[in-house]
């Protein structure tokens, strides 16, 4: 069985520090495409999510609502299909969550990725981490 490894990066999220990872998102047809340099790594997410500004420039329609929870506050949001690549070997079609709100260029890596795959997180003295998820391939 052979391996992708994707090394994470620290970026200064205030009020900290947080594990993220470059990634390109596409509509499902591949006609409209989003770059973002910083997908911020959150094991609490179920469900991977993407601001509305990306949603509106990737053209993509809501496939259906839910009721979720954000922040100790119920929101309805819409669910929108989207083509997600982390590395040239790695590409997922998922059904991401649209953040409400005003976030700009916000995509949040969930657990619908994540479980696929093993996270590990490596403290280091200078009190920058190291990080990597490691994902089977066929």
């Amino acid at each position: 069985m052979k391996f992708v490894s994707l090394q994470l990066q620290e970026y200064p999220i205030e009020p900290s520090f947080r594990m993220c990872t470059d990634c390109v998102l596409f509509s499902e047809d591949y006609c409209n495409v989003y770059a973002a340099d910083a997908a911020l790594i959150d094991t609490g997410a179920t469900r991977t999510s993407v601001s509305m500004d990306i949603i509106r420039q990737l053209e993509v329609s809501p496939k259906s609502q839910e009721l979720i929870e954000i922040g100790n506050k119920l929101h309805d949001v819409d669910v929108y299909g989207v083509k997600i690549m982390l590395s040239p070997e790695l590409v997922f079609d998922l059904d991401v969550y649209g953040l409400p709100g005003e976030g700009r260029g916000a995509v949040i890596i969930g657990m619908d990725i994540i479980g696929m795959g093993k996270l590990t997180i490596e403290p280091s003295k200078n009190k920058r981490h190291k990080g990597e998820l490691l994902f089977p391939t066929p």
